[in-house]
Order: structure tokens, then sequence, then C-alpha cells
């Protein structure tokens, strides 16, 4: 059979294993019997580890400023602190180091105590060669791997950091997302309420030829949605001024509103007929802003005015207007906002079936609403 080729993963494996666990690595080794540490040295050095000895923990200490040890060999027969304090102590000051402990004898108890201050293994005296290599070379194996342990630690944290920020991205996207769809939602919203508000409308006044007729009930269609209300329609006369289509008077106390309706029309209609939305006035330094001088009749009252408008041109101007203390809601806005495109559009449609018994008709759809003084007679 033909032999299997070896993974590049397990020749990567296999080369990682035959590494020298030992070669450029720190041994430290206190003990006052300089017999160990010279063992050690002449098993490990010639393999590349560096091997250091100290006769006590404070010369160890004092070795050790400028380099850290990765295997620690600590001797039970130190005479400057006792094992137990010297291994509690080397784990502080060598953190990242395995720690071994040389004994004369090991008991049961004793070796349970050195595993729980952190000890990796014991050796004994008298020290065999063999097996002071191989428990070294398997501390110094788990060293190694603890290091991998360590960076592989590490770059799942910054894989983990990595992600967490995309997490904050993604979420930081779909929360304008979703503001996007409410907002297009409410959007939605609003337009089909103005087409089921104005379905009436144009079910009413769908077949009405008639201007007078058609202003009529759009007045009427304007009361029914808005309530009690002063309301005055204005048509165009000229280029820049404006005569009285048709009104209601509700609440105006003074003995004619013929005068207040013929300034509307002379001083304020060709002013809101350049606007391009719906005019709301609540207070009344935006109303005398507005009306000017017209604006004494008018104190404590609410205005919502809004042009008809068809291709640029403004063909009617609406007016409501009645007292602060009942004031015009979001939804009668509404309502007139959707209101002035399709009564543009019907007074359209009259002017050019006017216009057809004419001598002279006009030539193109800009002359529509030029000619209301004919048409408004």
């Amino acid at each position: 059979m033909p032999q299997r080729k070896t993974s590049i993963r397990a020749r990567v494996a296999e080369q990682a294993g035959s590494v020298d666990p030992a070669k450029s690595r720190q041994i430290l080794v206190i003990d006052p019997d300089p017999q160990a540490g010279e063992l050690i040295k002449g098993i490990f050095a010639a393999r590349g580890a560096t091997v250091r000895t100290a006769g006590g923990f404070d010369q160890a200490r004092q070795q050790t400023q400028r380099w850290q040890p990765d295997l620690v060999v600590v001797s039970d027969a130190l005479q400057d602190v006792a094992v137990d304090q010297a291994v509690s102590a080397s784990r502080e000051q060598w953190r990242h180091a395995q720690t071994m402990v040389l004994c004369s004898k090991v008991s049961g108890p004793q070796a349970v105590a050195m595993m729980r201050l952190g000890v990796c293994d014991l050796l004994t005296r008298p020290l065999r060669k063999m097996e002071v290599a191989q428990r070294i070379e398997l501390a110094l194996r788990r060293q190694a791997g603890r290091g991998k342990v360590k960076r592989r630690i590490h770059r799942l944290q910054r894989i983990c950091h990595k992600l967490q920020h995309a997490h904050d991205e993604v979420t930081q996207q779909v929360d304008i997302l979703c503001t996007d769809l409410v907002a297009a939602y409410q959007e939605l919203a609003a337009q089909m309420q103005q087409v089921v508000q104005t379905r009436d409308y144009v079910a009413l006044v769908k077949q009405e030829l008639d201007l007078e007729q058609l202003l009529r009930k759009t007045l009427e269609y304007i009361l029914e949605k808005a309530g009690p209300t002063n309301a005055a329609i204005f048509l165009p006369a000229s280029m820049d001024e404006f005569s009285l289509g048709g009104y209601v008077n509700y609440d105006w106390t003074h003995e004619s509103p013929e005068l207040l309706l013929q300034m509307l029309a002379e001083g304020v209609a060709a002013r809101i007929a350049g606007q391009e939305d719906v005019l709301h006035v609540t207070d009344d330094a935006e109303m005398k802003r507005w009306m000017g001088p017209e604006c004494d009749y008018l104190q404590g009252s609410h205005l919502v005015a809004m042009p008809c408008r068809r291709k640029g041109e403004a063909l009617a101007v609406i007016m409501l207007f009645r007292d602060g203390a009942t004031p015009f809601d979001a939804a009668v806005v509404n309502v007139c906002k959707a209101l002035g495109p399709l009564l543009a559009e019907y007074l359209t449609k009259i002017i050019r079936i006017h216009h057809r018994h004419l001598p002279d008709p006009p030539a193109d759809d800009e002359q529509e609403g030029e000619d209301f003084g004919g048409l408004a007679a």
C-alpha cells in the first residue's frame, strides 16, 4: 500500500515536539549545597539553557533583578527562610515561572502542602541524573505550554475585542435602520391617513363643475373636519391680488366681517400664496408678523392657512380662524395639507372647461389661473 502523505499540521506538530524545551530557558537553583546546582547545570547548560545558582533566597532575588527565570528549584535546607515561605515568596517574586522543591525526604502531607502552594514537582535527595533530567524537562515543557496558552488567550482576547467592536457597529447600524424604518412607517401612515381623510372630499366634489358649488362643498367639508370655525377661500383676481370667493362666519363679533375679509384678501392672501406648505399660527406675535394691521381683529386667535397650488401657481388660498381656547389640532392641519392640492386640481378642471367657451382660449395651462374675474362673477 502507498504511504499516506503527512499533513502540514502533523509535520508542524512533529517539528514542534522535537524542539528541545530546555533551549534558551532560564533555570534558577536556590540551595546552600552547590552540588544540586552543578548537577542541573551539567545536564542543561549543554542543551542551551542558562542555569544560575544561589545559596539563599535573598541572593537569588538580587541575581534576578534583570532577568526572569522559567524554572525555580527551591531547597528545603535554606537557612534564611522556611521552605513553605520560600515557595510562597518564589511564586510571588517570579509569577510566570514553574517552581520545584528539592527535599531530603518527602511525606504525603508535605507533598500535598507543597502542591497547594503551587509547586509543580518535588525532587528528592540523593539526586539521580536521569530522574532530574526528566523532571526538569517536563517542567520546562509545561512552562512552554503555559506560554503558548497565554499567547493564545491574548490572541483570542484581541479577536473578541474586534468582534465586540463589530457587534457595536452592527448594533448601531441596526438602531439607525430601525429609526429609519419607524420614520418611514410614520410617513407612510401619515400619507395613508391623508388618503383616507380626503377620499370623502374627492367623492363629494368629483363631478362638480360649478365654481360656487365647489367652494361651498369645500367649506362644508372643512367645517365637518375642523368643527365650528371661521373660514374663507380667496381666489386670484390678477397677478398679485386676491378676491373673496366664499366664507363662513362663526364667531366674528364685529358688525361686518366683510371689511376684515377684504383686508385679508388685499394684504395677506398674496403672502400666504407664496408659501409651499400649510401655515399654522398659534401666538399673537407670529400672527402680527403675518397679518400686519389686520391682526387687531384676531388677538388670541389661531390660524391655519394653506395655498392651493398647481404647477407652482396658487389657484386659491384657504384661511381658518378661531379662538385659541379651541386650537386646531394636528389632524386638522393634515387635512388642510392634503386638501390644498386637490382643490387646486378641481379649480384647474373648472377653469379648463370654462375657457373652452371663450373666443380665444389660452394657449397653455400657465394662463389657467389668471382669469378668475369672469368665472367668480
